[in-house]
């Protein structure tokens, strides 16, 4: 009888601990429902304070090599005939002086395998307000040379810089918006 008056504390105790559990796991994962919104908030506020690392970028020779290096980083790793291209689209046409160090911060800038259209999105008020027609037309053709230095481009590499060029040569549309998303 002791033993059995012993095995149902312990059943008991074992089931309030689970359901105490279960309680206390379902009211943080509550609170953190309820928080999400204000996250979001404030997320957005440091955006529209310091805007995004790429929102900051001011200089369009960066800028044109961020998107060689995102083009190439989309599907795969960047091969050695894609850096060299790269290396000579910054020398010749871009005529950077600090082709190293240049490449090592744009570098900075992208990521392995991120869409580039995110990337090309928030450069692109930078190169409309910088760029003439023709050289906005000479980037969008370093880009597909970039895409095709190792192998032919891929269909994503092809979309993206259609989209681009779509975006980048229209004119500038009726509601312009500003980095942070204002229209005015």
């Amino acid at each position: 009888m002791p033993a059995l008056m012993l095995l149902a504390a312990v059943l008991g105790g074992i089931l309030f601990w689970v359901l105490r559990v279960h309680g206390t796991v379902r009211a943080l994962r509550e609170v953190d429902r309820d928080t999400k919104g204000l996250q979001g908030r404030a997320r957005s506020v440091l955006h529209d304070i310091f805007g995004t690392q790429l929102g900051r970028v001011r200089d369009v020779r960066l800028a044109a090599t961020i998107l060689m290096i995102q083009i190439v980083r989309t599907g795969s790793p960047v091969t050695a005939a894609e850096k060299t291209q790269i290396l000579e689209l910054m020398e010749h046409s871009l005529a950077v002086e600090a082709i190293s160090a240049t490449f090592e911060r744009a570098w900075g800038y992208t990521q392995a395998r991120r869409p580039f259209s995110l990337v090309a999105d928030e450069l692109l008020p930078l190169l409309r307000e910088s760029l003439t027609g023709p050289e906005r037309t000479q980037l969008i053709e370093m880009l597909s040379k970039v895409a095709g230095a190792h192998s032919s481009p891929s269909e994503l590499q092809r979309e993206a810089v259609t989209r681009l060029k779509r975006r980048l040569l229209s004119g500038t549309p009726a509601l312009k918006a500003g980095r942070s998303g204002d229209v005015g």
